[in-house]
């Protein structure tokens, strides 16, 4: 590792705070919101899409670097991190003073807000407002929402509800009940992705009085939550086809994932998260099964109406990038053998 005393170690250190990598999920959830805009029958507006894509890495990144400076203690209480949860251990690690993820997380506050003033519509800041608020709070006292229980709800509200609601309203207008079926179909999936990533957190969270739902239901009861929870969503998905209220289409994309939900079910029962060599693989399907089904419903959006126009092509570049990280990072996360 590169000495953190010169500019480039520092450099790399704060750019590692950030946990930039986890980006690619507002990313995809940016298009989700503009796809259902499109698939709707409105016109593309590319400058709306660059202002929520900056909006949404910009609180993304404001939400890490807060999270890192107020997580503090429980990240050093943590003595078996994963690649995905347990925070970036630059801090912990002492590459960089506290402060400066705290002033980072203020630049990018300050950024949002402007980002905000930007935005064209009451009922659009109204939503980024929002998704504002209770990102920094997420954390940050005096609500410390993820140390109350309300964490995993507030993270997927955030993140895969209002995320792509905030999309689809700067390009059309508030979103359609059909639209919301798919928003809430990846929330709800989201809420069951945090619960299992503050479950591999837990005995660093018990020791410093962190109550987290994994904390409160123990890991029997939140492993039961992810098993029922993931069986509800796949099961009004197809519920709501057979009545005709979605197409069929969508319904298939949010199954098309259901093999990785239940490899991770499967782990969680086998009590992989108490073993640090196969605790990394599980919190990082559950990540990655959130991107993956966003990507399938909105592909199953363009193949049930041709969609004009440049939005195709933006969102093909997106995904492109998105398969690109994806490969890295399972090349990433794939067991080492050893000679």
């Amino acid at each position: 590792m590169e000495p953190v005393e010169s500019s480039a170690g520092r450099v790399r250190a704060f750019i590692r705070l950030g946990r930039p990598k986890f980006l690619v999920q507002s990313m995809m959830v940016v298009g989700l919101g503009v796809t259902l805009a499109v698939h709707d029958g409105h016109a593309f507006r590319p400058a709306r899409f660059v202002l929520t894509l900056l909006f949404a890495w910009c609180t993304h990144l404001m939400t890490h670097y807060c999270n890192e400076y107020f997580d503090l203690e429980a990240d050093r209480a943590n003595a078996a991190p994963t690649g995905w949860t347990g925070g970036s251990r630059v801090l912990v690690s002492g590459l960089l003073r506290p402060q400066v993820s705290l002033g980072a997380a203020f630049v990018l506050l300050f950024a949002a807000v402007g980002l905000i003033a930007a935005m064209p519509t009451a009922g659009a800041r109204a939503v980024a407002a929002v998704i504002t608020a209770l990102s920094w709070f997420y954390t940050a006292p005096p609500l410390r929402l993820n140390y109350r229980a309300l964490g995993e709800a507030a993270c997927a509200v955030v993140l895969y509800g209002l995320g792509p609601v905030l999309a689809r309203t700067l390009q059309a207008g508030a979103p359609t009940g059909a639209d919301l079926v798919w928003v809430g179909a990846v929330c709800a999936l989201q809420f069951l992705r945090m619960s299992v990533m503050n479950l591999a957190d837990i005995e660093g969270d018990r020791r410093t009085g962190k109550r987290t739902l994994a904390v409160l239901l123990r890991p029997p009861g939140l492993t039961r939550l992810y098993l029922v929870g993931q069986l509800v969503v796949a099961g009004t998905a197809f519920a709501l086809a057979v009545t005709g209220a979605v197409p069929w289409s969508g319904a298939l994309a949010v199954a098309a994932t259901g093999p990785i939900a239940a490899w991770v079910a499967r782990r969680l029962l086998a009590g992989a998260l108490e073993r640090s060599e196969t605790a990394n693989a599980v919190t990082f399907w559950a990540s990655v099964h959130l991107p993956l089904t966003t990507c399938a419903i909105t592909l199953s959006l363009f193949a049930g109406q041709p969609v004009r126009g440049a939005w195709p092509a933006v969102y093909g570049v997106a995904l492109a990038a998105f398969l690109v990280w994806l490969a890295g990072a399972v090349r990433g996360n794939l067991p080492r053998r050893t000679s």
